[in-house]
């Protein structure tokens, strides 16, 4: 998930609010990614279902707090 950190790290250096909403969309789109790599574990037996479950909360939640960051951007215009 370390992606999705850098994701907004590099959008903060951007000099607009469209890059930086960009890298946004490029974070939600790795949270995405995560999560479909842990289904694939959790499909070949890798991960256990608990593990699967407790890390797609997670996920889940940083991605409706992008949501709603990049709602608080686009009202802040």
């Amino acid at each position: 998930m370390e992606c999705i950190v850098l994701n907004i790290a590099e959008g903060c250096g951007k000099n607009s609010d469209k890059d930086f909403n960009r890298f946004l969309d490029i974070s939600m789109g790795s949270a995405y990614e995560t999560l479909t790599n842990l289904d694939v574990l959790q499909d070949n037996g890798f991960i256990d279902k608990f593990i699967f479950d407790d890390i797609h909360k997670k996920i889940e939640s940083i991605t409706n707090q992008l949501g709603g960051f990049k709602k608080k951007l686009k009202n802040c215009k």
